[in-house]
């Protein structure tokens, strides 16, 4: 008895070293990029004056200085709205949203093809911040919608950006192993493949023309994100990552290394660290965790500016005869935002938790149901920072009732699938052909 229960033991002891070794061999480590001075071109995202005000008792005090790159960018960007004679210099906040990208990509290639001989998708965009997806997006758009770029270059920079949300299959994008692997595997993806396709759509058979002309780009580009250890939202100028680095392609890892920390969801996908000029490597996280369109910090520099510049030409609140005269002066005066939500804004019922239990399942129903709530507010928010000013929107919302023979309406855990994508690529083209446009304005308050 004795002897049966020792090769038991020693049976179950050889299964649990066995078992450990192959979590050890397959368990995902952080995907790291090693950049160096990759942090001096980080700047700490100051959370605007009413978070400050919510979180007065936690932390000391902050003062917003308009100091920084992103600061200096839309007060710059205000300055020119208001020049008789220059163009309008306005904003653009690309949201999240992973493989739904795949709208905003459709969008602003039928919204170029619709330009006629301009080939601007978006004329006057002067700022563009990104978030996860909108980061990927933000840097194609930075040169297709710059009008100092040649019209074949800008053709270029959206045909790459088409390309990136055209996959032939999962795969090529991330190594999806799926939410119940997670304690094994460390997430739910690998994103090695994404590494090396963000690289191909920048530097197609090593052509880096496309990371050349992002750097010369007339529009100012911010990718935001968080650090892990303290929750700090930062953003990184994607100007300045191309500009001071020794080459184009290690300036293409740069700007894969900054877009990938802003798409770095937790659990979801395999963790990222970035290593600057000291080696020290920090893991960054996913901004939407933290900011889904940068709203508080654009809109309280443009308020700041607006009224600044308003008041610089003599008007005020106390110098208006009315609070009509003085919105209408702050609209004229505030550059126009516009926000684009890579995703739907309300989740699909799903009637089937009220008969059946899972984990998983309620685990992902509550993910999606926060991450749709934290973007309506993120954007529904964006007017309190800027009152007045025009804030124009467009969403995925529609993608499985728009009238559409492209691709599949519906899609299961995938996180790319090429067929969903082929449908909201064509969301966007319905959007930008509707009869009113794809935009429309939030109310003013």
């Amino acid at each position: 008895m004795i002897d049966i229960l020792i090769c038991i033991g020693a049976v179950l002891l050889g299964l649990v070293v066995v078992l450990a070794i192959a979590f050890k061999i397959v368990r995902r480590g952080a995907l790291t990029f090693e950049i160096e001075g990759f942090y001096t071109h980080v700047m700490d995202g100051d959370p605007g004056p009413l978070i400050r005000d919510v979180q007065r008792d936690a932390t000391a005090a902050l003062e917003c200085k308009l100091d920084d790159p992103m600061s200096c960018s839309i007060k710059e960007a205000v300055e020119c709205h208001v020049e008789a004679e220059a163009p309008e210099c306005n904003v653009l906040l690309l949201s999240g949203g992973g493989q739904w990208g795949a709208f905003g990509a459709g969008l602003f290639k039928r919204l170029s093809e619709q330009s006629g001989a301009k080939e601007l998708g978006l004329e006057g965009i002067g700022v563009i911040t990104g978030i996860s997806t909108g980061s990927l997006q933000a840097l194609m758009l930075m040169v297709a919608l710059d009008p100092k770029q040649t019209p074949v270059m800008r053709r270029h920079a959206l045909d790459r950006l088409v390309w990136g949300y055209s996959p032939a299959k999962e795969s090529e994008v991330v190594r999806h192993t799926g939410l119940a692997l997670v304690p094994f595997f460390g997430s739910a993806a690998g994103t090695a493949p994404l590494r090396k396709r963000i690289i191909e759509a920048l530097c197609p058979d090593g052509d880096c023309r496309l990371v050349e002309a992002i750097g010369n780009s007339s529009i100012a580009g911010y990718a935001g994100f968080v650090e892990a250890d303290d929750g700090s939202f930062r953003y990184a100028d994607l100007r300045e990552l191309v500009n001071k680095a020794p080459s184009l392609e290690k300036a293409a890892e740069a700007l894969a290394a900054a877009t990938m920390a802003s798409s770095a969801m937790p659990v979801f996908h395999q963790q990222l660290r970035v290593a600057g000029s000291d080696g020290k490597a920090v893991s960054l996280y996913d901004g939407g965790v933290r900011r889904s369109v940068f709203f508080d910090r654009t809109m309280a520099i443009v308020d700041r500016q607006v009224r600044k510049e308003m008041a610089s030409h003599g008007v005020t609140k106390a110098s208006t005869t009315s609070q009509e005269n003085f919105a209408e002066e702050y609209r004229k005066t505030a550059p126009k935002v516009y926000v684009v939500r890579n995703g739907p804004t309300v989740r699909k019922p799903a009637p089937e938790l009220n008969r059946k239990s899972g984990p998983l399942k309620n685990g992902q129903r509550g993910y999606d149901l926060l991450v749709n709530e934290s973007e309506i507010g993120a954007i529904a928010a964006l007017r309190l920072g800027n009152p007045y000013g025009e804030i124009l929107l467009t969403t995925a919302d529609m993608y499985d009732t728009f009238p559409s023979t492209v691709g599949e309406n519906f899609k299961d855990d995938e996180m790319f699938k090429p067929a969903f994508m082929a449908r909201l690529r064509d969301l966007g083209r319905f959007k930008a052909d509707r009869k009113d446009g794809p935009w429309w304005a939030l109310s003013t308050l």
